[in-house]
């Protein structure tokens, strides 16, 4: 006989579904765990599959003790800790197959639900994309459909999924309404780790030009540009980050920070645009060179670059106006003196600054970039280590690098031919979607150029990766990549050698699609802030709501979801056949003339009382009785004596007296 627990128990099937679920649940973790802990993993996973399929015995409870503290101590040596977000998921995945190996009660296999759960909300704390979030999704589906197969032993297969998916439509209108409703906060989640933004990759406060052998080019997405209107040129799409003033010989660094008014007068028209900005990790804002409109949270510094008061760990829709041309109004003289400032360049460039200098300050530019056209300088991902003195030995020996070693070399330059000058760091470029008119701007495209000041003009920007490698201006970090994959030489290709084939275009434009809809999820929903949840509430009539009005709205809101769902899903009576509403109507015509059917009266007794109470009415109740049993009782499908005893009751109307 079995055991009360043993009845409990859900059957084998909804094991193996208890199974799927949790190795779904953590394959998106798999490459985020190291290699030992996944086979670890497998193991335990395996090993509870051959307890269901061949009925291998449950381990002993020492040796599952040993597995715990086996596990612990794993992470712990690995990670450091077993506290944050990557230990914290690797403890998680650890603890949830131990689970497996220890079944035995009904409230197991619930409690190992409900880990799968945590640990489906664990990987949205690694990416929060509209494809994992799918699949996440899914897994959600087929979780919740085992749950129901172990809480409901009576059903199986589609009907779960059924129950699932319907549990889970019902859960939409709530999500909605919490989504638009519930307050936003400021800064990333709560108690977030402090490595849930480890490995973001970004712009650098310092340059090192000559420090490293090779450029790696990362294709991570570093922010999206919509634009409503025009779309700038390639050779204007420059996106100021960082301007890099003071110099060691070595080490290019940041002038200190200093709030400031604006201070340049734009030309041409206004070209307004959204940036949609990826977690960094760091505050500085890359914007299209200049700004004249910028949201109020950010300031504004004297070297015409944005800085956000916090660093930007979450996604961030911002909205800006940019003039692409302007005009500097002054140089301070501090400003003056950071811009010549510099170690004494050797004695190589100082005479090639000498020889440069032709006496009008535009014209020792173009000697510069003319010097750079000339003489074999190569553009490459893979320059030489520079020793000592990086800009010597790049200007004379070496003469191979990639952005920072020319804008860098070009900046000592000006400096010591007596132009004050500076180096700017950000982007230059992005590919542009026209499925939703967006420039998508990777960390592949950030670079690094010159400003040099000039009486006429003011800061002035110059681009001497241009007079090497006009492909990396014209085609962006993609093409001149794809010109040295094959073997090209930047400054001579023609368009051709960069041209796309049939299989190169479908797959960008496949990538494209995608990412218009990856960028469409981001800004209209992970972009959901502050700002424009107080413009939807605006929108609708309830204007500038503070925390604790929006608190009882989204209560309210949510109380009236709640109520029309209980209406919908009220019990409601059976529905009655046409004979039996044929009859009902008959009962109340007699209510209305006084004779009212008691509730355990037949037909035959009622119309029986009828006749007694009423010998006026008697002459048409006997065809009433007979039709009503023969289509109630009798089974009679005939449509036409249907039809007439609906006749028949039409025609009923009996006076009261």
């Amino acid at each position: 006989m079995k055991t009360a627990p043993d009845r409990e128990l859900p059957d084998r099937a909804a094991g193996y579904g208890l199974l799927a679920s949790a190795v779904v649940a953590m394959l998106p973790h798999l490459g985020r765990l190291p290699w030992w802990l996944t086979l670890y993993l497998t193991v335990l996973f395996t090993w509870r599959l051959f307890m269901l399929r061949r009925s291998w015995p449950a381990p002993g409870r020492w040796l599952r003790l040993t597995l715990v503290a086996l596990g612990i101590v794993a992470v712990y040596r690995h990670y450091g800790t077993i506290l944050g977000r990557d230990a914290g998921s690797a403890l998680l995945a650890t603890m949830l197959a131990l689970k497996f190996l220890e079944l035995r009660r009904l409230r197991d296999y619930m409690l190992a639900l409900f880990l799968i759960y945590f640990l489906i909300v664990v990987g949205f704390l690694y990416s929060q994309d509209v494809w994992l979030v799918l699949y996440l999704l899914a897994v959600f589906v087929a979780t919740t459909a085992t749950l129901v197969r172990v809480a409901l032993p009576g059903v199986h297969g589609r009907r779960a999924l059924r129950i699932a998916l319907v549990l889970l439509a019902q859960a939409l209108p709530l999500m909605l309404v919490m989504h638009l409703l519930f307050p936003r906060l400021q800064g990333a989640l709560w108690g977030l780790p402090r490595d849930a933004f480890a490995g973001r990759t970004g712009l650098s406060e310092q340059l090192q030009p000559g420090s490293i052998n090779q450029l790696s080019l990362s294709d991570e997405v570093a922010f999206r540009a919509y634009f409503p209107e025009a779309v700038p040129k390639p050779a204007e799409r420059y996106w100021r980050t960082l301007v890099l003033t003071h110099t060691d010989g070595r080490t290019w660094t940041r002038a200190p920070g200093v709030r400031a008014t604006p201070g340049f007068e734009p030309e041409g028209p206004a070209l307004p645009y959204l940036l949609a900005l990826e977690p960094s990790g760091k505050p500085w804002i890359p914007v299209l060179e200049l700004p004249v409109r910028w949201p109020a949270n950010l300031s504004w510094r004297h070297d015409f670059t944005l800085v956000a008061a916090q660093p930007i760990e979450q996604r961030q829709v911002l909205d800006f106006d940019a003039r692409l041309r302007y005009r500097a109004r002054t140089l301070r003289d501090d400003e003056r003196r950071a811009a010549l400032a510099q170690p004494p360049p050797s004695a190589r460039v100082q005479a090639l600054a000498r020889r440069l200098r032709t006496g009008r300050d535009e014209d020792t530019i173009q000697a510069a970039l003319a010097y750079f056209r000339r003489e074999p300088f190569f553009y490459t991902l893979e320059p030489p280590l520079l020793g000592a003195d990086p800009t010597d030995e790049f200007l004379f020996d070496t003469r191979r690098g990639f952005c920072e070693h020319y804008a860098a070399a070009f900046v000592v330059l000006m400096r010591a031919a007596g132009l004050p000058a500076r180096l700017v760091t950000g982007y230059q470029g992005g590919e542009f979607n026209r499925a939703n008119r967006s420039l998508i701007v990777r960390q592949a495209d950030a670079h690094a150029w010159a400003e040099v000041w000039l009486a006429e003009r003011g800061w002035t920007r110059v681009d001497p990766t241009a007079a090497v490698a006009p492909e990396r201006i014209d085609y962006g970090a993609e093409g001149l990549r794809r010109l040295l994959a094959r073997g090209g030489r930047p400054g001579t290709a023609a368009d051709v050698a960069l041209e796309l084939d049939w299989l190169e275009r479908l797959r960008r434009d496949s990538r494209l699609a995608l990412d218009a809809v990856q960028s469409a999820w981001q800004r209209w929903v992970l972009g959901y802030d502050t700002d424009r949840q107080r413009a939807l509430l605006t929108r609708f009539g309830f204007g500038d709501v503070g925390g604790a009005r929006l608190v009882g709205l989204l209560a309210l809101i949510v109380a009236l979801v709640i109520a029309v769902y209980v209406f919908v899903n009220r019990p409601r009576p059976p529905p009655l056949d046409p004979v039996q509403r044929l009859y009902l109507r008959l009962c109340r015509k007699l209510a209305r003339a006084g004779l009212v059917r008691a509730a355990h009266e037949g037909p035959s007794d009622f119309f029986a009382r009828v006749a007694r109470a009423r010998p006026d009415l008697a002459p048409a109740l006997p065809a009433l009785v007979e039709h009503y049993l023969r289509l109630r009782y009798g089974h009679d499908q005939n449509s036409g004596l249907l039809a007439d005893f609906a006749s028949q009751v039409a025609l009923f109307r009996p006076a009261r007296r």
